[in-house]
């Protein structure tokens, strides 16, 4: 058999700080034991075309390696953007074959996507290319793939938690600086699966544009340290005052827990209260919820969950519940498989070689 090398990406969940990484302010992810496997495939000789595939798509893929690499819209646009990055050098012309398979469902809010990327990344750069690229050159790399190449409209939390996996603090501006952050002792996180799908550039572009005009009309303050008051806020039509209330709202709300996951053994029910504002603040002040998705909250609130929200862009998607015993963690499971696949899960590490 051809020998092969297989690079494993974690999908991930945004604990708090959810549509904060784009208006270039902190965030708080953890990677989670939902896992991405890429599979590569590698030839004696060199070899003019790889053959792409993946048991979620409902396509395979032939890219010819010597010719120009095209971005058209395809599921594998991920895989090719990476390679249009690195350039194909000869080094990756005894590729033969990339095989994606995946726990981590698409569209959903897990990351899907940002595991695709990073996963791509460390084969062609650390394995093929052996350039040893740390878990911040990585989610880079990952993120200009994604919002450069692919003209995504993304921030740099997905990649970032995905590289480096665990539970992380980071700032989301240019250069940004990731804290890590203990493993919660006592709590259980369930993951429900609304089932609905969301192009997410759709909702971030309709979230923005309110933002970005509101924060034009304020004279563009810095967010980290701007209070939503003073005449200006006058001039706000009402959705742009409604939607900076989520953005000002959201960022308090991640300082509180922030300062709290510091702490040698933080409070998981001060913790689960601090998840269930942030969703209020999704669901009233950016309106990025769904109906199912806050019944769903209501059910996981209902049966013991300390608290919960969405994870990702909204409009679908996925919510995550917060439970502090595991038998309360099982019933909540329970309820919320009335609605969509269900799943109790663990802080992983992030994007690596298995073998």
């Amino acid at each position: 058999m051809a020998p092969q090398i297989l690079i494993r990406s974690p999908g991930r969940i945004c604990l708090f700080g959810e549509h904060q990484d784009y208006l270039n302010l902190p965030v708080i992810p953890m990677a989670i034991n939902m896992y991405l496997n890429l599979k590569c495939t590698i030839e004696a000789q060199t070899r003019e075309k790889i053959y792409l595939s993946s048991d979620q798509f409902n396509q395979d893929e032939i890219v010819f390696l010597k010719n120009r690499i095209y971005l058209n819209d395809s599921p594998f646009d991920y895989l090719k953007s990476v390679l249009v990055f690195f350039g194909v050098p000869s080094d990756l012309l005894t590729l033969s074959k990339i095989q994606i398979s995946s726990d981590i469902p698409i569209k959903s809010g897990l990351s899907s996507s940002a595991a695709i990327l990073t996963a791509m990344v460390h084969l062609v750069g650390n394995e093929l290319l052996k350039k040893q690229l740390s878990p911040k050159e990585v989610a880079e790399i990952a993120y200009e793939c994604e919002h450069d190449l692919m003209k995504i409209s993304c921030g740099r939390m997905d990649q970032y938690s995905v590289a480096f996996g665990g539970i992380i603090h980071m700032t989301a501006d240019s250069n940004p600086v990731v804290t890590t952050l203990e493993k919660i002792n006592q709590a259980y996180f369930i993951i429900g699966n609304s089932g609905v799908e969301r192009k997410a550039d759709i909702p971030l572009k309709t979230v923005q544009k309110d933002i970005f005009e509101g924060l034009n009309i304020l004279g563009n303050p810095d967010l980290n340290d701007a209070e939503l008051n003073g005449e200006k806020i006058r001039k706000l039509s009402n959705i742009q005052l409604k939607r900076l209330k989520g953005v000002f709202g959201v960022r308090d709300n991640l300082r509180l827990a922030f300062e709290e996951l510091k702490k040698p053994d933080p409070s998981i029910s001060y913790l689960g209260n601090l998840l269930t504002e942030q969703q209020t603040f999704l669901r009233e002040d950016y309106e990025v919820s769904h109906p199912k998705l806050d019944k769903m909250c209501d059910i996981a609130l209902k049966y013991g969950a300390l608290g919960c929200k969405l994870s990702g862009a909204g409009f679908g998607g996925s919510m995550f519940a917060l439970a502090g015993e595991r038998e309360t963690a099982l019933i909540i499971k329970r309820r919320l498989e009335e609605f969509g696949p269900s799943f109790i899960t663990e802080v992983s590490e992030g994007t690596k070689r298995i073998y």
